[in-house]
């Protein structure tokens, strides 16, 4: 008799949901953040046995720019909760082109400039 294991490591990221009406840390625009949830699981026979590496994780919709969330809201948002997030709850990571789009007016500003051409304001 043979007996073939099924099993392995995986990541995955699922969506939890979404924050309105914050002022962007990086563009300083009115944005939302869509919060999600990242993590590292071992499956037996294609049933997640358990996970680890779990990150929560925070994309401005605006410029595009991704932020680590504190863990705890990140937990509390997974049980359907609604806390309030400020700046010091995120933690800026790569990606967006929020040094490349203007606070003031939105329009996409090439890298070398340190005031909008469009609305004069500084970057």
């Amino acid at each position: 008799m043979f007996f073939f294991g099924v099993f392995g490591i995986h990541s995955a990221q699922k969506p939890i949901g979404t924050f309105h009406n914050m002022v962007c840390p990086a563009c300083h625009a009115l944005t939302r953040l869509e919060i999600s949830k990242a993590y590292t699981y071992f499956h037996l026979f294609f049933i997640p046995t358990f996970k680890w590496n779990v990150r929560y994780f925070a994309e401005s919709a605006c410029c595009g720019q991704v932020f680590e969330l504190d863990p705890i809201l990140g937990q509390q948002y997974e049980k359907g909760f609604s806390p309030e997030i400020t700046p010091t709850h995120l933690t800026p990571l790569g990606g967006g082109v929020s040094s490349r789009i203007c606070s003031h007016c939105g329009k996409e500003l090439s890298p070398g400039y340190r005031f909008c051409p469009y609305c004069g304001h500084q970057r």
